[in-house]
């Protein structure tokens, strides 16, 4: 009699031996370039058209026969052809986007065998330990303030490590703008690799010390003992492996796929094939079949080839930009209804706010600007990604100047003590209570509310609740004049998404 190797197992064996295969693979030469049509145009019009007409169909599909699509999604994408690049990276991102937007049902493995069976209905807000909610039942629900894959309003907040039941017994959390997640992971790889070098090259010296440096951040201090031994004592805002971690409020994972996993399970209790494969019963569930380990009586639910179409549309998703408001409107108001467009320029506030951005102390943290010197994103199961070829605009741009590529991602992508008045109530992998990852700040005009628990409905609310090591600038904000307060709010409703057409 044979055993039969659960589906998780064998999904890390297949990863497990993709990863010792050198064989370079690269994407199909004949595949067509995605469209990518300037955001106002008459084109990007149709094209928002054409998707919302899509997604009723699908809906009405789904209606008639639940589980439908996540099944033809799942015949359509096989991870053998996805590695080999056989399949269009343009499809992918198509496809990735579907099922982004999918309204997910018990069909597809919606919540667990408890959930579907609570008499109060599936959902809990608060979560229930490390094993989450379900509290909704498709990304945008939560992701869609500022547009799509925005962030959440504070009714979209998550009480995460919570009793299940009531919001004070778990921590707050509020969906964040998931823009330009493709850069982040790269730069955060490259911060990693500089931070490991240096430690590198300590170890190799045998003694001493050495600043840790990464794209101008500063992590402090590395030390070798008298023994030989490493030293992290004074290492600030990075785990003794030296990974920057940018996902996440408290900065806890490396990659966004991890992210996505793990956002998967917690707030709508789907399961991706590289959840199971980790085999963490806390967070997955602890049921009796390896392949079904909520016990919901759905295997595979969300597999390998769905899951990385879905990382390529994040991957491939907008940046924000930095534009004050110079110039009026191009459309003559008459024709729409509309009042007379504002002549008003607020280029001289962006300049003094800016400035006072800096003299405050805010640019500490919130690091305006990274060069990224390798755009290739690195996806398990799919070839190389140039991001500066195929996201969506605004996107990577070349800077010979830089020899680089510059990200205005306002972070350090680093964690800092914010102090008693925002501390957590349970430590989140390891993380001490008060410490989180500088918010990256990039298109924060289109993102309220603020902090990581969404109480904070302005700017002026936010600065107020800084503490620990942002009490200094909250205090220097507070001493400020009426009029240079409100340049420094029109420098950060600067830091703005591009305006685009969008279908509901």
């Amino acid at each position: 009699m044979t055993e039969r190797i659960p589906l998780g197992l064998l999904f890390a064996l297949v990863l497990l031996l993709s990863a010792c295969d050198s064989t370079p693979t690269t994407w199909r030469a004949d595949c067509p370039p995605i469209e990518r049509p300037p955001p106002m145009s008459l084109e990007a019009a149709r094209h928002a058209h054409r998707l919302a007409a899509r997604r009723t169909e699908l809906r009405l599909r789904e209606a008639a026969v639940p589980g439908s699509f996540l099944r033809e999604m799942h015949g359509a994408l096989d991870p053998e052809r996805m590695a080999a690049g056989e399949v269009c990276l343009s499809e992918l991102a198509d496809r990735g986007e579907m099922l982004f937007e999918h309204e997910y049902s018990f069909t597809d493995g919606l919540g667990s065998h408890e959930a579907s069976k609570a008499p109060a209905g599936p959902f809990r807000r608060v979560h229930f330990g490390a094993f989450g909610g379900p509290e909704t039942i498709s990304c945008p629900s939560c992701h869609w303030v500022g547009g799509p894959n925005g962030a959440g309003a504070e009714t979209d907040n998550a009480f995460l490590t919570g009793d299940g039941e009531r919001p004070g017994r778990g921590d707050a959390r509020n969906p964040p703008a998931l823009l330009g997640l493709g850069v982040v992971e790269t730069l955060a790889r490259e911060m990693t690799e500089e931070l490991q070098q240096q430690r590198a090259r300590l170890q190799k010296n045998g003694k001493g010390e050495a600043r840790l440096i990464a794209k101008g951040v500063d992590f402090g201090v590395l030390r070798i003992n008298d023994k030989g031994e490493l030293s992290m004592a004074s290492v600030r805002g990075v785990d003794g492996d030296l990974v920057v971690k940018p996902f996440g409020w408290k900065g806890t994972l490396a990659r966004f796929g991890d992210f996505s996993s793990e956002a998967l399970q917690l707030h709508m209790g789907i399961q991706s094939d590289v959840l199971v494969a980790k085999g963490s019963a806390e967070l997955t569930g602890g049921g009796k079949d390896a392949d079904d380990p909520d016990g919901d009586g759905i295997r595979g639910e969300f597999r390998s080839g769905p899951f990385s179409a879905m990382l390529v549309h994040l991957a491939l998703f907008e940046m924000a930009k930095v534009e004050p408001l110079v110039q009026s409107l191009q459309i003559e108001p008459a024709a729409l209804g509309l009042l007379p467009p504002t002549t008003t320029s607020f280029a001289a506030d962006f300049q003094r706010g800016r400035k006072h951005f800096h003299a405050l102390g805010c640019a500490d943290c919130h690091l305006p600007m990274m060069v990224l010197k390798d755009p290739v994103l690195k996806l398990d199961g799919l070839p190389p990604v140039d991001l500066s070829a195929t996201m969506q605009q605004p996107g990577l741009k070349y800077d010979a100047n830089l020899d680089g590529y510059p990200v205005w991602l306002f972070s350090d992508l680093k964690r800092h003590d914010m102090g008693k008045i925002n501390q957590a109530q349970y430590v989140h992998n390891g993380v001490s209570r008060n410490d989180y990852l500088t918010p990256r700040l990039w298109g924060v005009a289109d993102s309220a509310p603020y902090l990581h628990d969404g109480r904070a409905p302005s700017f002026d609310y936010a600065i107020a609740g800084h503490d620990g090591e942002g009490r200094k600038s909250r205090a220097a904000y507070a001493a400020l004049g009426h009029e240079e307060k409100g340049a420094l709010r029109v420098y950060l409703m600067s830091l703005r998404r591009a305006s685009r057409v969008i279908v509901p």
